[in-house]
C-alpha cells in the first residue's frame, strides 16, 4: 500500500536501478563519479569562492549563498540524482575567479547560471555579458581586483552583451552606473549589442513576461532547494541568482560581421540572428586567439524550445553559423569560451579540440533538425519522434553535448512545431477539449476518481512512473481537492526528477511536486527580473505595443476613440519626438507612426503632447501623477485607456498543474 502525504520521498528501487543502468551506459562510476570534463572546469582557479554569500541591496536576505551546492564536493552520487547530471551540476559550482589566458582574460564562475568574463584591453578593461543581478555582478568584480590586484572597476571602457537575454544583460548596474556609459569614447562607457536587441529583451522580457517568468519557475524549480532531493543544477549554471535585474540603453549596434576596434583590441563579430536568440552574437578577439561562442555552444546541448516559453529557434541555421564559425575562428584559437559552464583549450596533446567542440555541437543541432524532417515525413507525429530520436553513438560520450539543458525529446518536437506548426493531423486536435474538460472525460469514462487512482498506484509501484503522473495528474486537473491524487502525481513527479539528465526536467518535475504538496507560491518570494529599468528604456514604439497587450479587451466598456500623439525621448542627451495615432477600436487598441507633425491642431479633433516618462506613467496606472506634464485636449481618452489596464503582477502566480479557470 502506498504511503501519501506531504513528505519528499527517497529513491525508489526502480529509481536506483535506472540510475545505476545510466552510469553503466556512460561508463560512469556512481561511487566515485568523475570525468575529464571535471578536470576541464576546476582548472586554472586562481580565486576560490568557496562559503562566499552574496546578501540583496539593502537586505539581509542572500542573493547568492556558494554553500548551498557544497554537498558537490561528496565523491558519490546519491541515488536521487542522475549520474550524468551529477557531472554537469558538480562542474558548475566550482565557483570562483578562473584564469582564461594568463593576464588578458579572466572568469568569475559559479556565483550565477551565467559567467561575467574581463579581457584586458590596451588601456583598461572590456567586460563580455553581466550575468543576471547587480549583487552578483558587482561581487564578481570584486573578486575580479582582489585576484588581479587591480583597480578593474573605474577603468572599464567597454561592455559587449552578446544576446538579448536577461541573464546577460541584467547585472549590468552592478558593472558600470548609468551616467557612465554614453558614446564619447574617450570619457565614456560603450555598450555594444547586435542589432535588434532593444526590441527582442521587451518582447521576451515583457510582452510575455508574465506567463514566461512563471513558467520559468519550473524550467528552473524556482521553489525546488538545492540539495541531493532537490536542484543541483539548472544546466547551463549551477543556479539563478536571486537579486536586482537592471538594464541600460545601448550605445553601439552590431549590424554586420567584420571587425571593430574596442579599446585597442581588434573584435571580430560574426552575426547569429534566429539562434539560441532572435539577436545574438559571437565575437573572436583578434589580438589574443580566443573565440567567444556566446550560448551558442554551451557545454551542454541546448534548448530549441525551453519549457518556460520563447521564439522557436532554427536548428539547421544555428547548425550552419556554427559550422561558419569553426571555418572562421577554429584553426586560429587557443580557446573557446563562452556565457555558461567553462572553456575548452587546444593543447598539444589534443589540437583539435576546438574544431572537433564546434563540429560536433553543429552535428548534433543539424541531426535532430533532419531526423525529426525524416520522421515527419513518415507520418510520425511530435510525440511519436520524440520517443524515437537519439544522440548519436559517436558522440555520446562527449559530455558538452549531453542533454543537460535542452533534451532531444523536448528538441524535436520544436523542429516539428517550427515546420508544421502545433496540430498533428488528428481531427480530433481541430477543436480540442481544454485541459479540464479532457480530464472530466477520461475519469468519466474509467469510473471514477477512485478507479483511475487504484490503477495509477499499481502503475507507481511498478516503477511506471510516467504512467502513474498522467493519469493521476487528470484527477488533480478535474478535481484540485482531491488530496490522494495530488500526492500520488507529486510522487511520482519526483522519482521522475531523480532519474531526469536534463536539469529541466528534474526542476520541472520537482516544482510540480512541490507546488501538489504544498500549493502555488504567492507573489514576491523569488524574483529576478530587469522589467522596470527595461520598459523606461523601451521605445515609444514598443511601449505603445505593450500597452495594447496589457488592455483587457474581454472587460473593457470604453468608448472608441482616436488621439494623435507627439511622444518626447532623449537617449544619451539625443533629443527626438515621433508621431503616433493612437486607437481604441471595439477594445482593441491600435497605434501606428504618423508622419505629419502636430503643431497645428486646429484640424485635429484629439491630441496629447508628452514624453516617455508620461507614457511609462500611463502604463504604470499612475497617469494622475504626470497629468500636469502632459499637452491635450483630450485626457479623458488617456484615462479611458488606464482603466483597462491590468495589473500583471496580479496573474503572476497562476497554476500550472491544476485548473487554472478559478484564478
Amino acid at each position: 500500500m502506498l504511503n501519501l502525504n506531504s513528505e519528499v520521498k527517497e529513491a525508489s528501487d526502480y529509481t536506483i536501478d535506472k540510475n545505476k543502468k545510466i552510469a553503466e551506459e556512460l561508463g560512469l562510476d556512481i561511487d566515485n563519479n568523475f570525468t575529464d570534463e571535471l578536470e576541464i572546469a576546476a582548472d586554472k582557479l586562481i580565486l576560490s569562492a568557496d562559503g562566499l554569500k552574496i546578501k540583496k541591496l539593502n537586505s539581509d536576505e542572500l542573493a547568492w549563498d556558494v554553500d548551498n551546492y557544497s554537498f558537490f564536493k561528496s565523491k558519490a552520487t546519491p541515488y536521487t540524482i542522475n549520474p550524468s547530471l551529477w557531472i554537469n551540476g558538480k562542474g558548475n559550482s566550482y565557483a570562483g575567479v578562473f584564469e582564461v589566458i594568463k593576464d588578458k582574460i579572466y572568469q568569475v564562475r559559479g556565483l550565477d547560471i551565467a559567467n561575467l568574463t574581463i579581457i584586458r584591453g590596451k588601456s583598461g578593461w572590456i567586460v563580455q555579458d553581466v550575468m543576471t543581478n547587480v549583487e552578483v555582478s558587482s561581487k564578481a568584480i570584486d573578486l575580479l581586483e582582489e585576484a588581479l590586484k587591480e583597480n578593474i572597476r573605474d577603468n572599464i571602457k567597454a561592455i559587449i552583451i552578446s544576446h538579448s537575454h536577461s541573464d546577460h544583460y541584467g547585472g549590468i548596474k552592478g558593472v558600470v552606473k548609468e551616467e557612465q556609459v554614453g558614446h564619447d569614447v574617450e570619457t565614456q562607457v560603450q555598450i555594444y549589442v547586435p542589432v535588434g536587441f532593444d526590441a527582442e529583451c521587451v518582447k521576451e522580457t515583457l510582452f510575455a513576461g508574465t506567463a514566461m517568468g512563471r513558467r520559468a519557475e519550473y524550467q528552473f524549480g524556482g521553489a525546488v532547494k538545492p540539495g541531493i532531493k532537490g536542484k543541483v543544477s539548472v544546466g547551463i549554471g549551477v543556479d539563478i541568482s536571486n537579486g536586482t535585474g537592471s538594464f541600460i540603453t545601448p550605445t553601439n549596434y552590431i549590424s554586420e560581421n567584420g571587425i571593430v576596434e574596442i579599446d585597442g583590441l581588434k573584435v571580430d563579430f560574426q552575426l547569429t540572428p534566429g539562434t539560441e536568440a532572435p539577436a545574438e552574437m559571437n565575437n573572436y578577439f583578434v589580438d589574443y586567439k580566443a573565440f567567444w561562442v556566446a550560448e551558442n555552444c554551451t557545454g551542454t546541448l541546448h534548448n530549441l524550445y525551453p519549457i518556460r516559453g520563447a521564439q522557436l529557434r532554427d536548428s539547421s541555421a544555428w547548425a550552419s553559423f556554427i559550422l561558419e564559425a569553426m571555418d572562421k575562428y577554429a584553426d586560429k584559437s587557443d580557446v573557446i569560451f563562452q556565457s555558461h559552464n567553462w572553456p575548452h583549450f587546444n593543447t598539444k596533446e589534443h589540437p583539435d579540440t576546438i574544431r572537433n567542440y564546434l563540429l560536433n555541437n553543429a552535428s548534433l543541432y543539424k541531426y535532430i533538425h533532419d531526423q525529426t524532417l525524416l520522421y515527419a515525413n513518415e507520418g510520425f507525429t511530435a510525440k511519436e519522434i520524440a520517443k524515437k530520436i537519439r544522440i548519436p553513438e559517436n558522440i555520446k560520450k562527449d559530455y558538452y553535448l549531453r542533454p543537460y539543458y535542452g533534451s532531444l525529446p523536448i528538441n524535436a518536437r520544436a523542429v516539428y512545431t517550427k515546420y508544421l506548426g502545433f496540430f498533428n493531423g488528428n481531427p480530433n486536435e481541430i477543436d480540442p477539449l481544454t485541459e479540464v474538460e479532457e480530464a472530466k472525460t477520461f475519469v468519466e469514462y474509467v469510473g471514477s476518481e477512485e478507479e483511475v487512482l487504484t490503477k495509477a498506484s499499481k502503475d507507481y509501484e511498478a516503477g511506471e512512473y510516467n504512467r502513474a503522473a498522467y493519469a493521476a495528474g487528470k484527477v488533480v486537473l478535474a478535481n484540485p481537492k482531491n488530496q490522494q491524487a495530488r500526492f500520488l502525481t507529486a510522487d511520482a513527479f519526483e522519482q521522475l526528477g531523480y532519474v531526469s539528465e536534463s536539469s529541466v526536467w528534474r526542476n520541472a518535475y520537482l516544482q510540480g511536486a512541490f507546488e501538489l504538496r504544498a500549493g502555488v507560491r504567492t507573489p514576491g518570494d523569488r524574483k529576478a527580473e530587469s522589467g522596470s529599468d527595461l520598459a523606461k528604456c523601451m521605445s515609444a514604439e514598443l511601449l505603445l505595443k505593450y500597452i495594447g497587450i496589457l488592455y483587457d479587451s474581454d472587460k473593457s466598456k470604453a468608448k472608441d476613440f482616436e488621439l494623435r500623439l507627439k511622444i518626447h525621448e532623449n537617449t544619451y542627451g539625443n533629443e527626438s519626438e515621433n508621431n503616433f495615432v493612437l486607437k481604441l477600436y471595439g477594445g482593441v487598441v491600435l497605434s501606428y507612426p504618423y508622419d505629419e507633425k502636430v503643431d497645428d491642431k486646429s484640424s485635429i479633433e484629439a491630441y496629447a503632447e508628452l514624453n516617455k516618462e508620461a507614457l511609462f506613467a500611463l502604463l504604470n496606472k499612475k497617469l494622475s501623477l504626470v497629468k500636469d506634464k502632459i499637452k491635450t485636449n483630450k485626457f479623458e481618452y488617456l484615462e479611458r485607456l488606464e482603466e483597462g489596464l491590468i495589473d500583471v503582477k496580479e496573474h503572476s502566480r497562476f497554476k500550472l498543474v491544476e485548473s487554472n479557470e478559478t484564478v
